[in-house]
């Protein structure tokens, strides 16, 4: 080849550009950002749109179904399900990944304008975004001081949170546990009414005393200036001192006829630290930011703001995902490290040379940093996915450089140059090392056909290795013949050799006698063909029959010593209960020993903007560091889900934290019907069912208990003979137990909400409701009971639909045992279950993504074979030979199965992916040999001594290759340290698959040889 001889003529020329590209890769890597998956672009949008005061029912028929109607028909809608609320509507669509989901969105907006209208009075402006499974916090910041509550909350506000907004990279910081301030007014309903002034009377005349507004402009001294009515409230004082005009003409103050004092709002969330009342603020990211940049930014930031700061204010990072990644990122670059390695002492051992050694080692780090710069240049970034690539990388790269050396290597032995040597032995096997490479990467081409999860790790991962196959094919055919030409050792014979040399003598000895035993190996094979076929059919039907034995998964998931558990006592119950049954799972943690810190949080905002009761919250618990702790994250999980039985009036489900984006439930069973009672029966049928099942955990469904609610009944007509309106009536009550903001009042920098309502006395009182006076037309007062009707009712807390129709959903946690065997176990029950009529079920979840992902990569598998036979026919140009290669193929699936059995792993996305790239990296070997053969035939040789010399000559080469391989992937395949849970299904596929294919190369594929070429001559017999 041309490109090998000018690089043997000019190595100068060639050593400069290899410097070029390593400075290149420096700057690339760089500029490189670290994650620790790549970021998931999930086609599914959110509409959410709020309703106060309404129930779920009303939600669902006033709000969801409109909505739901004008959304069903967008383009690309797999599914669309929604969550109706008290106070809200969500509503999830979700799209085929090959919708473009910005064209969706304003499609959507549109067609919400178009429904708006028919929205009823008092519901929100739906809000429509993307959900983005990487939006949940990546840390959580605790503040803690000897301070008031108020107090501290104002130094939060005012000085903590905006400097941590403006950092770059940071979308939201949101803060749990503060308090507000809050002017409260409560009237003398009594006195009030003896005045004839209702409640939103009083309302609107302190809205309208509390107003600034500009007046125009006035000319002084010659001077323009604007004029501005300032009538601000400043202080208290001026709230109490307004004057109240009646209608008499006569004028009150407002403290006669209310109470005005500065209060604090109820509290909506609570945080504690180890128990400990504290603050704590949630920090997301940007939706394109990078988790380490802004984890790091924001710890800069915290440390500047520590120093400026009260005294006693300590800030305290609770939760910071960012130190897994780092964690995760360094095991892999290790394991990466080892790997090498072991691959640079391979070849020292097989090549029994440094110079040679060298040659090689020096092409790994210059294909590696070459790939670094198509990385950068592709916009990907480094994270578990592709460094694992990489971490095959460093395997694959080799086995070209390793090829052509070899070869290079034979012609000096015949008594060639360097320079000679180098041009010959590169030039021969140029061919077959591009065929081998190119078969690697074509396995690569049908992730265009693929979709889903699958399609968002395997892309990352094609392009890695893509990169580095194509960095190392132009390294093995310009770096290694130009440094051969320099650097191949003299070949000189020692009869005393000393040191290393004796060493190496050693070494070359047993080869020699390894060579002379696969010989012999060989020759007893080519002796009984039939009986070499017939073990490998029984070993091939004996790993089929064992796949009953090995479970599936769709991503393996992260141990990283973390927590969490959502809580939920009985609806209704106060926030001094929820607190004293949660601080019984505190104190029981906390005796543990295992634990670092433990966070609570009760109330707040929950997912998709929707509000948590105080009845609701959530538990992040870090443990120690495996090292300093005894259990494993499940064992704590167990102990804590047991305890957690064993308290009456909490519902607590635990389960391992996990920050890889994925999202989605492993067990999800959706019954769609219509009428409530009997979903919920059905829901409580099934979730004692699963719960029994071995490996289910957290098993409850989407309706969860009925809600008391106490329903307001106005008689229309009775209302009418007083004068009084049922809109006057629902304003009078909403108003005056909720409360409402009737101005604000500036001061100390704050804007202070000014809120009218009931006293206390009222609203905590159920007789006292029922007396509340109303206000008629003619000045006359009438009790609440005497027009309208309290009834208490039972109703669901939530209302889920699944593509328009009402369902329920019951969900679950997967422990110590794989999804596909626990789903299975739940089929069967399923299939048992008599259903009423007009209910069916659906399995959704974790099980459905993963089955879609196994029919996506089943359909890259066989286009990825059919394109491993088309460049293997095109590079011998004939159709014959590539069969006779393929063979190796079938018996990786040997391997595979061992590597499953051994290690106890089950089949998963990652391993399905480290299947498809097997199909192109096993066949490599099996091209080397194939086509030396037929060169040595093509000498005139005949075809037994062609295979008898070929085989044995290919033998090193052949398993340098293996071995560099195998050995950088090994310590992955431990799936030992943080993060390597992703990479060891893959690893473990390719050890064990490229393991034991490569026996049968060197074993099968002669055989397979003798018989197709047998079968050749016979065809071409019959013409002849």
């Amino acid at each position: 080849m041309k490109l090998i001889n000018e690089s043997v003529k000019r190595p100068v020329g060639v050593i400069i550009i290899a410097l070029v590209m390593i400075i290149l890769g420096g700057v690339s890597i760089k500029g490189l950002k670290v994650d620790l998956m790549p970021d998931l672009d999930l086609p599914i949008a959110v509409v959410s749109t709020s309703y106060n005061g309404a129930a779920p029912q009303e939600v669902e028929n006033l709000v969801t179904r409109p909505l739901e109607g004008v959304l069903s028909s967008t383009e690309g809608l797999e599914t669309i399900q929604s969550i109706s609320a008290p106070n809200q509507s969500v509503i999830l669509l979700m799209y085929d990944f090959n919708t473009n989901l910005d064209i969706v969105m304003l499609d959507l907006r549109e067609r919400i304008d178009m429904v708006r209208q028919m929205l009823p009075e008092g519901a929100g402006s739906p809000s429509v975004m993307r959900f983005d499974p990487n939006q949940m916090p990546i840390m959580q910041i605790g503040i803690s001081a000897n301070l008031d509550i108020n107090r501290l909350t104002n130094i939060t506000d005012d000085s903590i949170i905006p400097m941590l907004e403006r950092i770059p990279g940071v979308g939201q910081v949101s803060l749990t546990g503060g308090q507000v301030r809050e002017i409260v007014i409560e009237p003398d309903l009594t006195t009030l009414n003896n005045y004839g002034l209702s409640l939103s009377q009083l309302t609107q005349i302190i809205g309208g005393e509390s107003m600034s507004t500009s007046a125009g402009e006035i000319t002084r001294g010659g001077q323009d200036m604007p004029l501005r009515i300032v009538g601000e409230f400043r202080s208290l004082s001026d709230i109490q001192q307004i004057n109240i005009p009646l209608r008499t003409g006569d004028h009150i103050r407002l403290s006669d006829v209310a109470t005005v004092k500065e209060t604090y709002q109820q509290m909506a969330s609570y945080a504690y630290v180890n128990g400990q009342p504290t603050l704590s603020l949630d920090i997301l990211k940007q939706a394109d930011a990078n988790t380490v940049d802004v984890s790091n930014a924001v710890t800069n930031v915290i440390e500047r703001i520590q120093q400026d700061v009260p005294q006693e204010v300590t800030l305290t990072t609770i939760m910071d995902s960012a130190l897994f990644i780092k964690e995760s990122i360094n095991n892999v670059v290790v394991n990466m490290l080892i790997g090498g390695s072991m691959a640079i002492v391979v070849l020292l051992v097989f090549l029994r040379s440094f110079r040679s050694t060298l040659i090689i080692g020096l092409s790994i780090p210059i294909a590696l940093i070459s790939a670094f710069t198509l990385l950068y240049f592709a916009g990907e970034t480094i994270n578990i996915i592709t460094l694992g690539g990489l971490a095959l990388g460093i395997g694959l790269l080799v086995d070209s450089s390793i090829v052509i050396l070899e070869n290079i290597y034979k012609y000096r032995e015949r008594g060639y140059s360097r320079r000679e040597a180098a041009k010959k032995g590169a030039s021969e096997v140029s061919s077959a090392v591009i065929a081998s490479t190119l078969t690697s990467l074509v396995v690569f081409i049908p992730i265009v056909f693929t979709g889903g999860i699958a399609a968002e790790i395997f892309m990352p991962l094609a392009l890695t290795v893509g990169f580095t196959l194509l960095a190392s094919l132009v390294v093995s055919l310009t770096l290694v013949p130009m440094l051969s030409g320099l650097l191949l050792p003299e070949l000189t014979v020692v009869e005393d050799p000393k040191g290393f040399g004796k060493i190496s003598q050693s070494v070359g000895n047993i080869l020699e006698k390894l060579n002379n035993l696969y010989r012999s190996i060989l020759n007893w094979s080519l002796k009984h063909k039939l009986t070499v076929v017939l073990i490998t059919l029984v070993l091939l039907g004996s790993s089929y029959g064992s796949v009953r034995m090995v479970g599936i998964e769709l991503i393996p998931a992260f141990d990283q010593g973390e927590i969490t558990a959502r809580f939920d006592a009985p609806p209704g119950t106060s926030l001094e209960e929820t607190r004293e049954s949660v601080g019984e799972l505190e104190a029981f943690l906390i005796d543990t020993g295992d634990v670092e810190v433990i966070h609570t949080s009760i109330g707040g905002g929950g997912m998709f903007g929707r509000n948590r009761g105080l009845n609701s919250g959530e538990l992040y618990i870090r443990l120690l560091p495996s090292s300093e702790r005894e259990r494993t994250t499940n064992d704590i999980i167990s102990q804590l889900s047991d305890f957690a039985d064993t308290l009456p009036d909490l519902d607590v489900r635990v389960r391992a934290f996990e920050s890889d984006g994925m999202g989605g439930e492993p067990i999800e069973i959706e019954v769609r019907g219509e009428d409530f009672d009997t979903l919920k029966l059905i829901a409580d049928d099934l979730s004692d069912i699963f719960s029994e099942i071995p490996g289910t955990s957290n098993v409850s469904h989407s309706m969860g208990e009925t809600r008391p609610e106490m329903q307001l009944r106005v008689d229309r007509d009775l209302a009418r003979q007083y004068g009084l309106s049922y809109a006057e009536i629902m304003q009078f009550v909403r108003a005056g137990i909720n409360g409402q903001v009737a101005t604000y009042m500036r001061t100390e920098g704050q804007e202070v909400n000014v809120t009218v309502i009931l006293p206390e006395e009222y609203r905590n009182n159920f007789n006292q409701i029922q007396m509340l006076p109303l206000l008629t037309p003619i000045g006359d007062t009438v009790p609440l009971s005497a027009v309208a009707e309290f009834i208490q009712v039972e109703g669901p807390d939530v209302i889920n639909r699944q593509n328009q129709s009402r369902g329920v959903t019951i969900t679950g946690d997967i422990i110590e045992r794989d999804l596909g065997s626990v789903i299975g176990d739940i089929e069967r029950e399923l299939e048992r279950y008599i259903f009423p009529e007009g209910y069916d079920y659906h399995t959704g979840g974790e099980y459905e993504t993963m089955m879609d992902s196994f029919a996506d990569l089943a359909l890259a598998l066989g286009l990825a074979i059919f394109l491993v036979y088309a460049v293997m026919a095109f590079q011998f140009e004939k159709v014959l030979y590539p069969f006779i290669v393929m063979f190796s193929l079938p018996t990786t699936f040997i391997g595979i199965m061992i590597g499953f059995l051994l290690t106890g792993r089950p089949l998963s996305v990652p391993a399905f992916i480290g299947i498809i790239m097997l199909a192109g990296i096993v066949v490599n070997n099996a091209i080397v040999l194939v086509d030396y053969i037929n060169k040595l035939r093509n000498r005139g040789m005949t075809r037994e001594e062609a295979i008898l010399e070929a085989a044995p000559t290919r033998l090193r080469p052949i398993l340098m290759t293996m071995l560099t391989t195998v050995l950088a992937m090994l310590p992955l395949a431990m799936g030992i340290g943080e993060g390597s849970e992703l990479q060891a299904p893959m690893a473990t596929v390719i050890v064990f698959g490229l393991s034991f294919s490569t026996f049968t190369t060197l074993v099968l594929v002669p055989v397979i040889y003798i018989y197709t070429d047998n079968l050749t001559n016979w065809w071409k017999g019959l013409f002849h």
